[in-house]
């Protein structure tokens, strides 16, 4: 049930989604800005949570995944949702992207995808028999 000021559960609409304890006291998780170029070689900034980020790897690596990341886990989804056949400018808006190129990055390339692709493209194309043997 709410409270009079919107309060659910002794959480406040305001307060952060993710909390880390440091020591005896609960804080709210820090960010930090990160610089880096974009295709264009244009520096772009934004924010990161590293202590997040050191939540998500400490857990992956508790469950026995080794070389896991927060960042391989946008990875995965991004691949997963592309093979299910999501709309691309969806899978960039998740990840919050600001170009698709950006997003087609993050995307695994699949074999089946790309024999389809080349079956459809090459449809009128007949290829030489290479198994025959030339004299």
């Amino acid at each position: 049930m709410l409270s009079e000021d919107g309060a659910f559960g002794g959480l406040a609409p305001d307060s952060p989604v993710f909390l880390s304890l440091k020591g005896r006291q609960w804080r709210k998780l820090s960010f930090n800005f990160k610089k880096y170029p974009d295709a264009d070689g244009n520096i772009k900034t934004t924010l990161v949570c590293g202590s997040l980020e050191n939540i998500a790897r400490d857990l992956i690596k508790q469950a026995g995944i080794h070389g896991g990341s927060s960042h391989s886990g946008r990875r995965s989804l991004a691949s997963w949702m592309d093979r299910k056949g999501f709309d691309l400018q969806l899978i960039q808006d998740i990840l919050g992207h600001s170009t698709a190129e950006m997003t087609l990055i993050y995307i695994d390339p699949w074999e089946k995808r790309i024999k389809e692709a080349f079956k459809t493209s090459c449809l009128g194309l007949k290829l030489p028999d290479f198994h025959q043997v030339r004299r």
